[in-house]
């Protein structure tokens, strides 16, 4: 995975569901800081659904649990991801640049997009776009992970099974 790949720029996004959530995120809360966990509400953003995974931030090793994952994303792992860790997913040769991604938007508390191409833990290869976009649930610290990720290469017929098979 290469860091070079972020992109900086909304207008970069070429997903429409992505573009949707991040205008969403951006107008979620009036606070000068990161929005509230508690002012997303799925039901704004349907078309993004299936696009979404919501994540805790926890202080320990591993860091990124993942409280839900979409019906456009459970796919490309062959399984729900829900209740993983991100670091069980993600190949042990891409883990650094990935969770680089993660820990820059938790740190900073910015926004991060990425469009790039990474082989999964099954072996295949897939090319995705990416936004991270931090939230709290303290008001302090971005304890809470926004991401979208849209999948350019899944078979539409994958999409939104309720079983996986492997």
């Amino acid at each position: 995975m290469q860091r070079e790949n972020n992109t900086s720029s909304l207008a970069d996004l070429s997903s429409p569901a992505l573009v949707e959530l991040v205008r969403y995120w951006q107008n979620l809360d009036p606070a000068a800081t990161i929005p509230h966990r508690q002012y997303f509400n799925p039901v704004d953003v349907p078309h993004c659904l299936r696009h979404i995974v919501l994540m805790d931030v926890h202080e320990t090793k591993p860091q990124y649990y993942i409280r839900l994952a979409g019906s456009a994303v459970n796919p490309v792992y062959q399984k729900s991801i829900t209740g993983c860790y991100l670091e069980d997913i993600v190949r042990a040769e891409d883990l650094a640049d990935v969770l680089f991604d993660y820990d820059h938007t938790v740190a900073n508390q910015v926004p991060v997009f990425r469009v790039n191409s990474s082989r999964l833990i099954n072996g295949k290869m897939r090319t995705y776009e990416r936004v991270i976009l931090p939230m709290t649930s303290n008001g302090i610290a971005a304890d809470k992970l926004l991401v979208g990720i849209n999948f350019f290469d899944v078979a539409v017929h994958l999409v939104d099974r309720p079983v996986f098979k492997i």
